[in-house]
């Protein structure tokens, strides 16, 4: 199995700052957003692909260029309908009309008896079945994965890479490939066959140390015929927990883990005993699923160390964790190694379970706020990682004015723009959002000073666009105008926000951002 995503950065993609390719005459921002707007794609996004052109600028493509297919529109409604599949708590009772197995279970025709390991296996095994198709078996003596928690998990990872893909497009492209690593996978094999079913170019390389969870996984792989995109393979306990080099794989686009949350079986019966009410349901699992040395702390620290060496070859190191006070713990060793690129989510599993997962990158591509603050930890903010979207300006309307604002906010964030010694600058049609990328702080008083002493800055500066890597760049942004209507009341409120891309220098965002909002003040 070859590497994923990653390993094919646009690096061959050579930014010119443009504002459209072939226009004898340049349109305003308002001209063409107009001109967008008349010839919507029928699904946001599709694939937004940064492509080498005869100016080697990346190129957002237009709605005349591209037709979203059938089959990326299918890709696109059903994952959206995943996103949307356990908003609320599981019905039951419409469960077991789709189940004869698991309306067998419920007492009364409504309940279920989560302290039955057979019950617990049953929804489980329903849950799978009904909203993915998936059949599984699992043995008694191991752990019953609780779906909604799982599927919960990939939506977060699904979320990481949308917004921080090679091409910028933050969102999801049907056609790209990913590869992810799914460590300790269980009998179940659970996030491989949950993954595979939600993404069809998504495949998995699955782990586990366990003899008899690695039969039950196989054979739940064979049974969904996904045998050609999920890999099962048995490891050592002293072996590398992320066998990039064993397998002889360069590169993949992530791993993910349940991690053993205990440090022993002592720690496990004591907090048992602490815990004021009963567990929520049974717990079937083995001691090696159950307790590792170290505990979660512990198996994230060996995972941390693997991915100092292994660095970029995969582009998010993720872990799940079943205590929020090691979230606490987790930080302080990215801030002992100054890795700045993290996120961190809260998983929840109807109003009582609660699990928390955390994400580390060596790349300089950022993720939204949504997939990196994806919640406020206990221990306060300065755990969370850097914003990556800020409102930039923000003015309450009538209705009927929303449209001429947003034309005015366009029109001032043009001008803004326009006299900056940008790398490269395209406005994105399929998405109504300028994207640009600069190689430092080309906005400032001290780079426009510099700029003036130089005779021969503009042909240096045109020079130095042509040859530069958009992937290599200091900062990347993005900046979209965004109308929320309340028909009721007829008011609209249009915010302008900047999105933060690429780049290792928070100052930078903070002070492009801090530019933007000085050059709206007179709109708002």
């Amino acid at each position: 199995m070859g590497g994923g995503e990653i390993s094919n950065e646009p690096n061959h993609v050579r930014g010119v700052k443009r504002k459209h390719v072939g226009d004898e005459v340049r349109l305003t921002f308002s001209q063409r957003l107009a001109a967008a707007q008349k010839n919507p794609k029928q699904i946001e996004g599709g694939s937004a692909s940064v492509r080498a052109e005869v100016n080697s600028s990346p190129k957002f493509p237009d709605s005349s260029d591209v037709e979203d297919s059938p089959k990326d529109t299918q890709h696109l409604e059903k994952d959206d309908h995943y996103r949307h599949l356990y908003t609320n708590e599981v019905d039951f009772v419409v469960l077991a009309e789709n189940d004869e197995k698991f309306r067998a279970c419920l007492k009364d025709g409504r309940h279920l008896d989560f302290t039955d390991p057979l019950s617990v296996m049953q929804l489980t095994k329903s849950l799978l079945k009904v909203d993915f198709d998936l059949h599984i078996e699992l043995p008694q003596d191991r752990l019953c994965p609780p779906v909604q928690n799982r599927h919960n998990y990939l939506l977060w990872i699904k979320e990481l890479l949308d917004s921080s893909a090679s091409t910028y497009s933050d969102t999801y492209e049907p056609d790209r490939k990913v590869v992810g690593l799914d460590i300790g996978t269980g009998a179940s094999s659970i996030y491989p066959l949950l993954g595979c079913a939600q993404r069809p170019a998504w495949s998995f390389i699955a782990t586990d140390i366990d003899t008899k969870s690695l039969s039950y996984a196989r054979n739940n792989v064979e049974v969904n015929r996904l045998s050609s995109r999920i890999r099962i393979v048995q490891r050592s306990v002293d072996g590398s927990i992320v066998p990039l080099d064993d397998l002889e794989i360069e590169s993949i686009d992530f791993t993910m883990t349940n991690p053993p949350f205990y440090a022993s079986e002592a720690e496990l019966t004591q907090l048992a005993k602490l815990k004021s009410k009963p567990p929520n349901s049974a717990c079937t699992g083995a001691p090696n699923e159950m307790v590792c040395d170290g505990g979660e702390v512990g198996f994230f620290k060996r995972i941390f160390s693997e991915s100092l060496i292994l660095r970029k070859r995969v582009q998010w190191y993720t872990t799940m964790l079943g205590k929020q006070s090691s979230l606490q713990a987790v930080v302080q060793v990215f801030q002992e190694h100054e890795i700045e690129n993290y996120a961190m989510t809260e998983l929840i599993q109807g109003s009582k379970t609660r699990r928390w997962a955390v994400g580390w990158s060596f790349m300089s591509r950022r993720p939204n706020n949504k997939a990196c603050r994806g919640f406020e930890p206990s221990a306060g903010k300065k755990f969370l990682p850097y914003l990556t979207e800020m409102v930039v300006a923000s003015r309450s309307v009538h209705i009927d004015s929303a449209k001429q604002l947003e034309n005015v906010f366009w029109t001032q964030l043009e001008d803004v723009t326009d006299g900056l010694d940008l790398v490269s600058w395209n406005l994105d049609e399929d998405k109504l959002r300028v994207v640009g990328f600069a190689d430092e702080n080309v906005w400032s008083r001290a780079y426009r000073r510099s700029k003036a002493r130089q005779s021969t800055a503009d042909e240096a500066q045109e020079k130095h666009g042509a040859t530069k890597l958009i992937s290599e760049c200091a900062f990347g942004f993005s900046i979209t105008v965004k109308a929320r209507h309340d028909q009721k009341a007829a008011v609209s409120n249009v915010d302008v926000v900047v999105r933060w891309l690429q780049g290792t220098d928070y100052s930078l965002f903070e002070s492009f951002y801090g530019m933007l909002r000085n050059a709206l003040l007179n709109v708002i």
